[in-house]
């Protein structure tokens, strides 16, 4: 399979210390998205990885010792990951020459550039606001993948206490692989944190044969389609088309007075471990996942937002679902070893689902509970579940996936200069990305240290809202990305109110 992969892929030394590879189509689409906006100053999609951290202190070692202690074990676990998964520490530029992007890392060149490199990508910052606040302040995105250690108001309350912030470009890192990162920081952290002045640091030099390939290499995706493939990429082409045809797209509401992008923002709602534990077993009783029931409420309550005419009408919801793809990639790359990687998709069929908005004269009862309503969610959550269902057992899909990526690929400028920001969206729709059980992804406790409240986003600069979905300690949270140009935090809480009303009215459990 490997022969007929494109070339490019492979990691090449071009000259002493310098290592290049092309980027595979899921990366050229974070990294053409973040050129296209560059011109706001920030970057779209951008990842954010949060996880909170506590240790306690140990006997006879004051609060400032373990706290120096736990922070040198942080730093040395960073650098430890930059050599178990360099990738980390690279980077995507643009070949003006060869009109195409490249990834590129480099290797220490001297003994200085280690301690350089950590001066830049391992910062600790001392504020007054908690590490949410800080991540919603508008924090950089530095050229290279960046841990920030958050120490806020909290961090006296115990011996060592922080927030740990992963700022990143997309087409370096992912969302699964930031969590996957995650645990083996702590992991390694906990050994520096044994061993203390015993622990021995990494050799450099020989890490470059950890590089991590694209998904194209990863999961063997040939170079090019088969003709039953290409049949079918134009035939799903075709429907995605056709369905927005002859219909009114549902759409969010927004500030139409501001025309670029402000600030990302994040709120989040969590339920009790007892109402996570009634909606799991409602989701079991009826064969649904918490994903398809939640993707369910939120296409339920965009048809809310939207305006009452004189008249009843049917409008439409489309959207897509993004999908983790390191299932279908061989070992190595399919396990913790390789986190710094862009091994996702989006479905290539959109989801689509047909809703009734009420005339102006109907009374919009937000709390309904009847039969009818209840029977209509159902019928709604059989459609997203066949519409997931349907791709997880598709043995065709990951053959698509670059192509899906390309189809949605702005055109990276030919002399790289920044362009022009391009217009909003002003039809903007609501997307959900599903995280799991994290608890299977990050262990809570790595020796000394207790994490606590793990997250991500990609940075939102859109008209619409990004919602995340994800279980931590048997406590579900649901969450939402959005940009404060167009949206303010009353209104996002609210959208996620609305979705956990929905879905618990829906299912018979009390809210």
């Amino acid at each position: 399979m490997a022969s007929v992969i494109p070339n490019g892929f492979e990691w090449s030394e071009i000259r002493p210390g310098r290592w290049e590879r092309d980027v595979d189509e899921a990366e050229q689409f974070y990294t053409s998205l973040a050129k296209a906006y560059e011109g706001t100053g920030r970057t779209f999609f951008a990842m954010t990885g949060f996880i909170s951290v506590f240790a306690p202190a140990e006997s006879r070692s004051s609060d400032h010792q373990t706290e120096t202690r736990a922070e040198d074990a942080l730093r040395k676990a960073w650098l430890r990951l930059r050599y178990d998964h360099p990738t980390i520490a690279s980077r995507v530029e643009y070949d003006v020459h060869g009109k195409q992007c490249k990834k590129i890392y480099e290797t220490f060149t001297e003994p200085s550039s280690q301690e350089d490199w950590l001066k830049d990508t391992f910062q600790i910052v001392s504020t007054s606001v908690s590490g949410l606040e800080w991540c919603n302040s508008d924090p950089p995105v530095p050229a290279l993948p960046t841990l920030f250690l958050i120490k806020g108001p909290s961090a006296a309350e115990g011996a060592f206490r922080a927030d740990v912030v992963l700022r990143a470009h997309h087409d370096i890192i992912d969302g699964m692989g930031t969590l996957m990162l995650f645990n083996n920081l702590f992991a390694h952290a906990a050994e520096i944190y044994k061993w203390g002045a015993s622990y021995t640091a990494p050799c450099f030099g020989g890490e470059w044969t950890n590089l991590s390939p694209p998904l194209r290499v990863a999961a063997g995706i040939p170079k090019d389609l088969r003709p039953a493939q290409q049949s079918r990429l134009r035939d799903i082409n075709h429907s995605n088309e056709s369905l927005k045809e002859g219909v009114e797209i549902a759409s969010i509401p927004f500030n139409r007075d501001r025309t670029k992008p402000g600030k990302h923002q994040r709120v989040a709602i969590t339920l009790s471990i007892e109402q996570t534990r009634q909606l799991l077993d409602k989701c079991r009783e009826t064969g649904l996942s918490i994903t398809h029931v939640y993707h369910t409420a939120i296409a339920v309550t965009v048809r809310g937002t939207q305006e009452r005419r004189a008249n009843e009408r049917k409008v439409r919801y489309l959207n897509y679902s993004l999908i983790n793809e390191r299932g279908h990639c061989r070992n190595p790359y399919r396990t913790w070893a390789h986190p710094a990687t862009v091994y996702h998709s989006v479905s290539g069929r959109s989801l689509a689902i047909d809703l009734n908005v009420g005339s102006a004269l109907e009374t919009a009862d937000m709390a309904s509970t009847t039969a009818k309503d209840k029977a209509e969610f159902m019928d709604i959550a059989e459609t997203v579940r066949n519409f997931y269902l349907g791709i997880r057992s598709d043995e065709e899909h990951i053959f698509l996936v670059p192509s899906y990526w390309k189809m949605s690929t702005i055109p990276y400028p030919a002399d790289g200069v920044t362009p022009h920001v391009p217009s909003r969206n002003d039809n903007p729709s609501v997307s959900i990305s599903s995280l799991g059980v994290i608890d299977k992804v990050i262990s809570p406790t790595h020796g000394p240290f207790q994490l606590d409240n793990p997250w991500v986003t990609g940075e939102e600069l859109g008209t619409g809202l990004g919602v995340f979905l994800g279980t931590w300690k048997d406590r579900l949270t649901l969450s939402t990305a959005y940009n404060d140009a167009w949206h303010d935090k009353k209104e996002a809480m609210a959208f996620l109110d609305r979705c956990n009303q929905t879905v618990f009215r829906a299912l018979g459990i009390e809210w």
